[in-house]
């Protein structure tokens, strides 16, 4: 199992780098069809380096510069929320289908809007479905896709080097010295002829030979010896600039993202602008009458071949012959402004497309904080639950008071004059100003959503392992709740989270009993943080598409990265005990101790 959970990761790292790697892709092809005509080859060739840098590495440098911003963002949230999933065995796969399009769909905002109803009526709807054998079947499948092209591509490189085992040395040493020493090669190269190969090539990687058809070895005319030069140069010409080291890892790297299809087409482009690139070298060892030769070389070599292709060598052949015929005849070299164009392009796009958006929540500081959150029963007005969020950059940590819900803040002696009957019957922000008068402190965002997201937050998160302290069994048609929890150590998925937080028939204490279940499940979850490995701008889309609030982003961000932090780096979570008196005239009504309010105002 773990083996499986290691490679579905590999396998959504894979994917979420083809999908970035694929985005830069499209946006070299459309720089390099603007500006084609001006940019030297050279520079079109650089250009791919980047998409192949994406291609093979998984991290990078942040920049606010990076072009990717919210699409890089959505796709690691989902990324993570994707390997997270496997941890527990099942999911909500139209939840999961809800997040990932809006995760991919809507950007940021920081004012967020009411829409709870939407997950919370997916959540009741959907059934938990197993999604291993989903990811179990896209990794077989991946995997496959690699392997037979790997195993094929390997026969006929295999193939191709026994052919060339009864190549023989090429003989005329003066030649290759001469194209050595104008291309300024540094090392030795052996050249061999062989009558098994039509087109000439660049092969092996510790020590690269060159490979010539036997056919154009015999020439011995002055037009002969002109075409073995051209050939010569081009191919030293790839050696100088290691292409034969570079072409072969940008097809191995391809057959890991074989399933990307913009990819393929950017190898396609990349091994055009490496030969072009090359051909536009070459001629700058050339007089002027000879780059027009050099252009019949290529016309030669492309009435010469058979179709035999070698995709993963840097190699002398037909490929888009006619396009590089017409630009070696038309190529001049490029200007003082054209060359610094397009050093400037290809800076500005190593940057934007190199670099990854700068975190959410970086540079996220607040000073102080307090939120009120207003946790409904799904269809209701009600609070279910009610909590005091309070957050001070000189204090450690983030404060929490869970509020009773049978708190008196109003006149009235029942439920209208109850904390659950005001906010029901008021906008939030009356809410916040009457809890705040009451407790003498000062709250200054609130936040409101239904047990919906609730449910999503524990999903998404895996479940959360908790010990049920009893047997919990109730129905309330008028509510929509049926609670059915069996007593013991259990992970609890979004369902029976719900079903764990919300009861309260039976407990002796009332609401007040029900409030010390909540704090021990919210103390599980935060303990098992680690283990959940839900980002906090994971937690902040999810909530973001779900409630209605006045919490801008920058202290929303504070408030979830500190609560995900380990305690060792402050993110010590402290829970404060609102003080009540019991009144049981009428039953369980409860009033604030006026003799311990104080310790609130040291809190908040």
């Amino acid at each position: 199992m773990g083996r499986v959970s290691n490679m579905a990761d590999v396998f959504l790292t894979v994917l979420n780098m083809s999908i970035t790697a694929g985005f830069a892709a499209l946006i070299v092809l459309f720089i390099r069809g603007s500006l084609g005509r001006v940019m030297p080859q050279l520079f079109s060739y650089g250009l791919w380096m980047i998409v192949l840098y994406r291609m093979v590495f998984p991290f990078s440098f942040p920049s606010i510069f990076s072009v990717f911003g919210d699409l890089k963002r959505s796709l690691d949230t989902y990324t993570t929320v994707l390997k997270d999933i496997p941890l527990r065995g099942t999911v909500n796969s139209e939840l999961l289908g809800s997040q990932a399009q809006e995760l991919m769909a809507s950007p940021i905002k920081e004012t967020m809007t009411e829409g709870a109803g939407a997950m919370g009526a997916i959540g009741n709807a959907a059934a938990p479905t197993s999604i291993d054998s989903i990811f179990t079947a896209l990794m077989v499948l991946w995997i496959a896709g690699i392997l037979i092209l790997m195993l094929y591509n390997g026969i006929s490189y295999i193939r191709l080097c026994r052919s060339l085992a009864t190549a023989t040395l090429f003989e005329k040493s003066e030649l290759t010295e001469e194209c050595r020493s104008l291309v300024r090669l540094g090392r030795t190269v052996r050249v061999f002829e062989s009558d098994k190969v039509e087109n000439p090539f660049v092969y092996g990687i510790l020590s690269p030979k060159v490979a010539l058809p036997a056919s154009i070895c015999k020439d011995h005319d002055p037009e002969g010896q002109e075409r073995l030069k051209h050939i010569l140069l081009h191919e030293f010409y790839h050696i100088k600039r290691w292409d034969y080291l570079l072409k072969p890892l940008a097809f191995l790297v391809l057959c890991i993202h074989w399933f990307n299809p913009v990819l393929w087409l950017a190898f396609r482009f990349f091994d055009k602008d490496m030969e072009m690139s090359c051909d536009e070298g070459v001629v700058t060892f050339l007089s002027a009458g000879e780059k027009e030769n050099y252009a019949v070389t290529l016309l030669n070599m492309a009435l010469a071949a058979s179709g035999q292709g070698r995709r993963s060598v840097p190699a002398f052949h037909a490929n888009d012959v006619k396009e590089r015929v017409k630009h070696i005849v038309a190529y001049k070299k490029p200007g003082r402004a054209a060359v610094l164009l397009s050093a400037a392009v290809l800076i500005l796009c190593a940057v934007g497309l190199l670099s990854n958006p700068i975190s959410l929540a970086t540079g996220m500081k607040v000073d102080q904080a307090n939120v009120l959150v207003l946790c409904n029963a799904e269809g209701s007005q009600f609070p279910d639950t009610i909590l005091l969020l309070g957050y001070d950059a000189d204090r450690e940590g983030i404060n929490v008071a869970f509020v009773p819900r049978d708190l008196l803040v109003g006149e009235e002696l029942n439920g209208a004059g109850k904390l659950s009957g005001y906010a029901a019957n008021n906008p939030p922000q009356a809410v916040v100003e009457k809890l705040g008068e009451i407790l003498g402190i000062e709250i200054n965002h609130y936040v409101r959503f239904d047990t919906g997201v609730f449910r999503d937050l524990v999903d998404a998160a895996g479940g959360v392992e908790f010990d049920v302290p009893t047997k919990m069994v109730y129905d309330d048609p008028m509510q929509n709740l049926h609670i059915d929890l069996q007593p013991g150590k259990q992970i609890l998925d979004g369902k029976k989270a719900e079903m764990l937080v919300r009861f309260r028939k039976g407990y002796k204490e009332g609401d007040l009993a029900r409030i010390n279940v909540q704090k021990e499940f919210l103390e599980a979850a935060l303990a098992q943080k680690g283990e959940l490995n839900l980002p906090a701008e994971t937690v902040y889309r999810m909530l973001s598409s779900g409630m209605e609030t006045d919490l801008d982003m920058k202290t929303a961000m504070a408030m979830i990265t500190l609560l995900q932090k380990p305690p060792s780096k402050g993110g010590q979570v402290n829970f404060v005990e609102i003080p009540v008196i019991v009144d049981n005239d009428p039953p369980w009504m409860l009033h604030l101790d006026p003799e311990k309010a104080g310790m609130i105002s040291d809190s908040f």
